[in-house]
């Protein structure tokens, strides 16, 4: 069986969130379960069994603020339990802007304690791609996946210079922009997710049955035959890569 990978996926979001929960867990798909603020994360751990395959991250998704504020205390109580960190990040569009300042201020501190901590980061970047590797860079961040990533060529490759991973989603395959980016991937910055349910294949939320069409849609664009292994592996390395971090404590 195919060690498929889904690196940025919303479970607590579909409506029969336990049997999406079930379905990566028995069919062995590597899933991280991203949350969008630490309550959610704390229920999370409450509502579904430890898994080898489905990790949840913990998170603050920058669209929260205004909704419910960063609960710092919850945040810092479940740090050392998680290797991964997610949703977090910061988003500048048209609706989410006027928080500007306050989200930076949270991503910081997120940077912060996840460069010390040795966090995996699926970070969200919407209109503020720059904003972000600049924090990331100035915390000394070693090791973050950009999640969804829709900003400019030239701010890819720095991002790529830094060491830092794309997840790539079918949503990206819709848009001439979202095509070039996915051709200028190297293959071992690579991951792909779904952000279910969110993400969509042809007109459809995405549903995890559809991940085997889903590496095949990039396996034609990337001209690659076997991308689920490509995936695995780079996965395996960027874990690789945390312990090491962590070693040098």
């Amino acid at each position: 069986m195919r060690n498929y990978v889904d690196f940025h996926v919303h479970i607590d979001y579909y409506p029969n969130y336990r049997d999406i929960f079930h379905y990566y867990d028995k069919r062995k798909i590597y899933t991280l379960f991203v949350t969008n603020f630490p309550e959610v994360y704390k229920k999370s751990l409450e509502t579904f069994p430890d898994s080898k395959y489905v990790k949840i991250a913990l998170g603050y998704h920058p669209e929260m603020i205004g909704i419910k504020p960063f609960n710092k205390g919850l945040f810092n109580k479940y740090l050392g339990k998680v290797k991964y960190l997610g949703e977090v990040g910061l988003d500048y569009s048209k609706q989410h802007y006027r928080n500007r300042d306050e989200q930076i201020k949270i991503f910081r501190y997120i940077c912060q304690r996840a460069s010390i901590e040795k966090k995996v980061m699926s970070i969200h970047s919407r209109n503020a791609e720059k904003d972000v590797l600049e924090i990331l860079l100035e915390a000394n961040v070693k090791l973050a996946v950009f999640h969804w990533y829709t900003g400019s060529m030239k701010t890819l490759t720095e991002i790529l210079d830094a060491g830092y991973y794309l997840s790539l989603n079918p949503s990206m395959l819709r848009s001439k922009k979202g095509k070039e980016i996915i051709k200028s991937m190297p293959l071992e910055r690579i991951l792909i997710e779904t952000d279910g349910p969110y993400g969509s294949i042809g007109k459809q939320k995405i549903v995890p049955k559809d991940i085997p069409e889903v590496y095949s849609a990039f396996e034609r664009i990337l001209e690659v035959e076997d991308l689920s292994k490509v995936v695995y592996e780079n996965l395996n390395e960027l874990l690789f890569k945390q312990i090491n971090e962590q070693e040098k404590n």
